[in-house]
């Protein structure tokens, strides 16, 4: 509870503020938070061409729910070189190139401080976009305030906040170096929207040319098995189940 409460202390120092609204679990806590705790806010997000199935819509629904007023930026990401071309820095180029949007409109809009859902277990080492955050100056009040990703779930079901599968933006699915077009990406979005109708957790779809690699709990594989001629159907050449499952770290992930 005292953290709770000191969040609400944090949220209310930056007012007014805009909300990086992705539609996942952490940012749609935040939102209801500030919410509840009757935070002068709005929300915003990027429409980036990047996101999982669901998730823009996600998060759509629940500003509308709320009645927080809710900007949505139509951006193209692959307009830019260091992202098209899948370059190491692709994270960090990404995420910078997101919130100066974000902070060019809040700033447009009269908000004080721009925050996100960053958490206190998200680490550096595997989410090169938080130096995007630092050098912007955008808070992480979750993080701020030592609650991590437990803390969180524990907030939304007290809110009535859905809890989503992490999530990462579909870039993350093709291996670094290989080029991310507007195909590759629709055919792993479509992927894995259809998998998530039959199988539960984490799922991803790594894409190397016309080649997936399916990972998510192995547990279900033999329903996974039963999906792989409609995964192939999408327009894959070769469809295969990683052995291990879900594992964090990106395309390249599925290489070791």
């Amino acid at each position: 509870m005292a953290r709770v409460c000191r969040l609400d202390a944090v949220l209310k120092s930056y007012e007014p503020i805009a909300i990086a609204l992705s539609g996942g679990t952490d940012s749609s806590v935040l939102l209801a938070s500030a919410w509840r705790h009757g935070v002068r806010a709005i929300a915003i997000s990027v429409d980036t061409g990047l996101a999982p199935p669901g998730e823009l819509a996600a998060a759509r629904e629940l500003a509308d729910r709320l009645g927080v007023p809710h900007v949505i930026i139509p951006f193209d990401m692959l307009g830019i070189p260091a992202v098209r071309e899948n370059r190491p820095d692709r994270c960090y180029v990404c995420k910078r190139a997101m919130m100066e949007a974000i902070v060019a409109e809040a700033g447009r809009r009269g908000c004080r401080t721009v925050v996100d859902g960053t958490h206190a277990d998200d680490q550096p080492a595997t989410r090169p976009g938080m130096r995007a955050l630092r050098e912007l100056g955008i808070r992480s009040p979750f993080a701020e305030c030592g609650m991590g990703k437990a803390d969180i779930e524990a907030l939304a079901a007290d809110l009535g906040v859905a809890v989503r599968p992490p999530s990462a933006c579909l870039a993350t699915r093709i291996p670094t170096g290989e080029p991310v077009t507007r195909e590759c990406l629709a055919l792993v979005g479509a992927a894995e929207a259809l998998l998530a109708r039959e199988v539960p957790g984490t799922i991803r779809v790594r894409c190397s040319g016309r080649r997936a690699i399916i990972e998510a709990d192995p547990a279900y594989r033999r329903r996974l098995e039963r999906l792989l001629g409609a995964v192939k159907d999408l327009g894959f050449e070769d469809v295969a189940i990683a052995p291990g499952g879900y594992e964090e770290g990106g395309a390249d992930s599925w290489k070791r």
